[in-house]
């Protein structure tokens, strides 16, 4: 187990030392993970959190592969980041799911990556029930809507489009979090929806309803006025 902050460490290690499980390490930094004395039937599982897997936690969990073949890798993350969760799988992760998860929750999906099963997270099934509420109004319907935003609220717009924290997209558009947050929930209102999941499908159907017109750059869209379903 590798996780940065001490008190979360120590209440994962004491959670799953109390259910059973055999925990060999716990340590603060991927690199002082020691490769397995013995080779078991079973193979080992890392639970490795979000501050340790750096800017890009997909090859993070690849490297942590190609040291530990066998092992079947746990992202626990603070926050729930659809893009970041679909790469982290795709690198060959076995789970990705949040520390606030409840001990039950944590312990019963730990069982189920140790016999070889890989876990989603249950915000997939949130995520899931808002594209089932995008479907109710037609795709065209929607794009063929006048949106008055501004440009940073389009940047913001092409950032939420690409899965970013706000953390991220205050760096990468240089406003502070605050501005960021505020400039969500001014989307969200113009856009007419619940969330930022359900911004991003749309800024995509947007996106593919004006064709070609569509080229990233950083966070946000090279053209916004090309995107402006009222040009």
């Amino acid at each position: 187990m590798a996780i940065r902050n001490s008190l979360i460490r120590e209440g994962v290690r004491r959670i799953l030392s109390d259910s059973g499980f055999d925990l060999t390490e716990s340590v603060d930094d991927l690199h002082k993970l020691a490769p397995p004395q013995e080779a078991g039937p079973a193979d080992h599982v890392i639970v490795v959190d979000r501050s340790l897997l750096g800017s890009d936690g997909a090859a993070v969990v690849g490297e942590i592969l190609h040291r530990f073949p066998s092992a079947r890798v746990v992202a626990l993350v603070s926050s729930f980041e659809f893009t970041e969760m679909a790469a982290i799988y795709a690198a060959g992760a076995y789970a990705y799911f949040l520390d606030q998860v409840p001990y039950q929750s944590l312990v019963a999906m730990m069982q189920m990556v140790a016999v070889g099963q890989k876990v989603a997270p249950p915000e997939i099934i949130d995520l899931l029930d808002n594209l089932l509420l995008l479907t109710e109004t037609p795709p065209l319907h929607r794009g063929a809507q006048g949106y008055d935003l501004s440009e940073r609220e389009w940047d913001v717009l092409g950032a939420l489009e690409r899965g970013l924290p706000n953390k991220t997209i205050s760096r990468d558009i240089g406003i502070s979090e605050s501005a960021v947050k505020a400039t969500v929930k001014s989307l969200l209102k113009k856009l007419s929806v619940s969330n930022r999941t359900q911004a991003a499908v749309l800024a995509r159907e947007l996106a593919d309803h004006q064709g070609p017109a569509r080229v990233l750059c950083g966070v946000g869209f090279h053209d916004v006025r090309a995107l402006d379903p009222r040009s």
